[in-house]
C-alpha cells in the first residue's frame, strides 16, 4: 500500500459485519457480530468510521471487500455495497478472498503454511492453505473436515478461522495432532484493506466466490448507494 493510500474495507461474509479505514495515521475499525442483518448495519458502520477518522467518503482512494467463500446472503451485500460506493465516487472496488484475508489476519506471523478455513455448514469446511508470506498453496475448496485434514497432512504450522475448531475436532476424534488454532470469526477488516492496498491496477471486476454453488438463487434487489 502507498503511504498516502486511503483504503476503506469491509466484511460482510460471515456472522459479523466488519468495517476499516486504514491510511496515513488512520486506522479506525468498527465490529458488530450477527447472523443477519449485514444490509441495515454496513452503511451505518462505514459512516462511523469515517466520522471518528475525520475523513470524507470522497477521500477514500479505494474500496476493498471479502467476496467470499462465507454466507451466500452476506457475500451478495457486500459485493453490491462495494460496486455501489464505487460507482457513487469513481473510485475503484478490489474483491479479496475471504481465505488469503483470514491468512493475514493473524495476530503474529506464521512461522510456515497457514490453513485459513470457514465453517461452510452441511458439515464442509472451505479451506486454503497460504505459505507465510501470503502465496497461495493450495487453491480453495470445500470439503468434509477429515478429508480437509487428509489433502494438508500436516502442511501448516497454524489453522486459522471459523472452520478451526471443527477441524480440531475431527483430529482428535482420528488421534491426530494439529498445530495451534486460531478461530477467528471473520478476516481482520484491516487485513482486507492491507491486501487490497498492494494490488495494482487494472483491476478484476468484483464478484462472489463461493466455491460451491449457492443453496439458492438470489432475489433481483435495488441496492442504493446516496452520498
Amino acid at each position: 500500500m502507498r503511504k498516502t493510500m486511503i483504503v476503506l474495507a469491509f466484511d460482510t461474509a460471515h456472522d459479523r459485519t466488519a468495517v476499516a479505514l486504514v491510511g496515513p495515521r488512520l486506522d479506525a475499525v468498527r465490529v458488530e457480530t450477527m447472523e443477519r442483518g449485514h444490509a441495515e448495519r454496513l452503511l451505518p458502520l462505514v459512516d462511523a468510521v469515517l466520522a471518528e477518522a475525520g475523513v470524507a467518503l470522497a477521500d477514500v482512494d479505494r474500496f476493498a471487500v471479502t467476496v467470499g467463500p462465507g454466507s451466500f446472503t452476506g457475500i451478495r451485500v457486500g459485493v453490491a455495497a462495494a460496486r455501489g460506493l464505487a460507482l457513487a465516487t469513481g473510485r475503484p472496488a478490489v474483491g479479496i478472498g475471504s481465505l488469503p484475508a483470514l491468512a493475514a489476519s493473524l495476530p503474529e506471523p506464521a512461522e510456515g503454511p497457514v490453513l485459513a478455513t470457514v465453517d461452510a455448514r452441511r458439515g464442509e469446511v472451505y479451506a486454503a492453505l497460504y505459505a507465510a508470506d501470503g502465496r497461495e498453496i493450495e487453491p480453495p475448496f470445500a470439503a468434509e473436515a477429515a478429508d480437509v485434514l487428509a489433502r494438508i497432512a500436516g502442511r501448516a504450522t497454524a489453522i486459522v478461522g471459523s472452520g478451526a475448531p471443527i477441524l480440531a475436532h475431527a483430529a482428535a476424534t482420528a488421534g491426530l495432532v494439529v498445530p495451534p488454532s486460531f478461530p477467528l470469526g471473520g478476516p481482520d477488516p484491516r487485513a482486507v484493506a492491507r491486501l487490497a492496498g498492494r494490488l495494482a491496477a487494472p483491476f478484476a471486476p468484483v464478484v462472489p466466490l463461493y466455491v460451491r454453488p449457492p443453496d439458492a438463487k438470489p432475489q433481483a434487489a435495488l441496492v442504493e448507494v446516496a452520498r
